[in-house]
């Protein structure tokens, strides 16, 4: 159905569902899930809503507001929101978000445990597999007649579960070393090749724009500045190598 919320455009959607008894006792469950496209007057204000909220952040930009603090978000973000509490949040620029209202005997606990980490704005590795298993729960939901319970909550788990091995600072340190070190060498080996920004963050497993930003976190440079510097740097050692071959002669 399409929502009524100031700011959304006509081709957003959002679906309610109401879980069984015996899927509120076992399960993780959705209670509403939706894919909004937004203006910059979408806002959202609520002194509760029982419910704990994940919003992802396809494009655009926003800010939340919770404990009297303030939030910023942005492309590729992920939002966690506590919605036993007052909360504001709404976007400041065209946007693409999708979301989805859960709960379930052990949501707090799990919540708590990434924010703990991270606070409300959280981010994961794998952006590509996190957008299809929320895709999953979205069409599920928008057909209830096919809604399994059960697996319905084991997307739910494994979305949260990859929020919070990402929120993990060590494990997350780890495995952007590992990721930026295979893609420096693979560059290094391949400096005359094609190499396209495209295919070089599909060897991550990143979205493009992560992968840019990760990238030069770690090294300094943008994956362009870093080939041209690699190629630079080969050309150099190539024209050393012919320069000393040349006065052994």
């Amino acid at each position: 159905m399409r929502p009524i919320d100031v700011g959304c455009l006509e081709k957003s959607t959002v679906f309610f569902y109401t879980a069984g008894e015996t899927a509120k006792q076992t399960f993780f469950y959705p209670l509403c899930v939706g894919h909004y496209y937004c203006t910059d007057q979408y806002l959202v204000q609520r002194n509760n809503y029982n419910s704990f909220l994940l919003i992802y952040v396809k494009k655009g930009e926003g800010f939340l507001e919770v404990n009297q603090k303030k939030y910023t978000f942005h492309a590729e973000d992920v939002i966690l929101v506590d919605c036993y509490k007052p909360h504001i949040y709404g976007t400041t620029k065209d946007s693409e978000i999708l979301w989805f209202h859960f709960d379930g005997s052990s949501s707090r606990e799990y919540v708590y445990m990434i924010m703990n980490n991270t606070g409300p704005v959280c981010s994961v590795r794998d952006l590509i597999t996190f957008e299809k298993d929320l895709n999953r729960i979205l069409l599920m939901i928008s057909n209830e007649s096919t809604v399994n319970d059960a697996l319905c909550s084991y997307y739910i788990v494994k979305i949260l579960t990859d929020i919070l091995l990402c929120s993990t600072k060590l494990q997350k340190e780890e495995h952007t070393h590992s990721i930026i070190e295979d893609i420096i060498s693979f560059i290094n080996n391949n400096t005359s090749s094609k190499l396209s920004l495209e295919d070089l963050a599909c060897r991550a497993g990143l979205s493009p724009f992560y992968f840019t930003r990760l990238f030069k976190k770690e090294t300094g440079y943008t994956p362009h500045e870093y080939i041209i510097v690699s190629r630079i740097n080969i050309a150099k050692f190539y024209l050393k190598i012919i320069g000393d071959f040349r006065l052994s002669l």
